[in-house]
């Protein structure tokens, strides 16, 4: 990578730690507000999803059919490897949401293991980022809004529930992993392409998941013009960067 690339990976790193710092202003914020953000966070994430990274997970499983795994399977298996993983990464969060809140009520013990899930996303987010970088600018800018967006939004109800905790605790854990990731990255860069891929496969299932999950409001909440200008504005995006990526 060039010393230009290093520049934009850790700004977009700083973009994203930085919406860890913001939750507590955004859980502050009138009900109505949040409702606005949640639903057009929400609708740019649903775009992200099946526009850019579905896509992406079907073009790089049939990359995987030329390597010397399918030797060893038959194509469709190897096809299907980054499906594979993005579905662990989905039964990874699912299971801590589930475990965390099985019997815990508003615990200390279930707002670390929810923010913890949250800093694993962030830190994976920015170990895939120089990688992401090289490979395109314009979408990393698109993936740091989306997860930013995403973070801001799972963030601000752990800060609702607990805004002690949040503010002098372990808010500083999101930010943390930020950090670390792209620490990693520098000095323990992805081996090749496929360890990236199954890096941003987990990842991808990780954001499905929560995405449906966390950041989509309630059908009495939700506010559908909102939720629509998400959709549309990403995907036109998305395809524009697309356009410019493959011309």
């Amino acid at each position: 990578m060039t010393a230009d690339q290093w520049l934009i990976a850790v700004a977009l790193g700083a973009v994203l730690a930085g919406t860890h710092l913001l939750a507590l202003r955004v859980a502050g914020l009138p009900a109505r507000t949040q409702d606005y953000l949640a639903s057009a966070g929400g609708g740019a994430g649903v775009a992200f999803i099946f526009v850019h990274i579905l896509p992406s997970l079907a073009s790089g499983g049939r990359e995987f059919s030329s390597l010397d795994i399918a030797r060893y399977a038959p194509s469709a298996i190897v096809e299907a490897i980054l499906f594979l993983t993005a579905m662990t990464g989905l039964v990874v969060f699912y299971s801590l949401d589930v475990r965390a809140d099985e019997g815990r009520g508003s615990t200390k013990t279930n707002f670390i293991v929810h923010l913890a899930s949250f800093a694993l996303i962030s830190g994976v987010y920015a170990y895939t980022m120089p990688s992401l970088v090289t490979a395109g600018w314009d979408f990393a800018v698109l993936f740091t809004v989306v997860l930013g967006a995403h973070t801001l939004l799972a963030d601000r109800r752990l800060a609702s529930a607990h805004p002690d905790l949040f503010r002098h605790e372990t808010r500083w854990i999101g930010t943390g992993a930020v950090v670390a990731g792209l620490l990693c990255a520098y000095f323990l860069p992805p081996a090749n392409d496929l360890v990236l891929a199954v890096a941003t496969a987990f990842l991808a299932g990780g954001l499905l998941m929560t995405t449906f999950r966390d950041e989509l409001p309630a059908a009495s909440n939700a506010r559908l013009p909102w939720f629509l200008l998400g959709i549309g504005l990403m995907s036109g995006l998305l395809i524009v960067a697309t356009i410019i990526q493959s011309a």
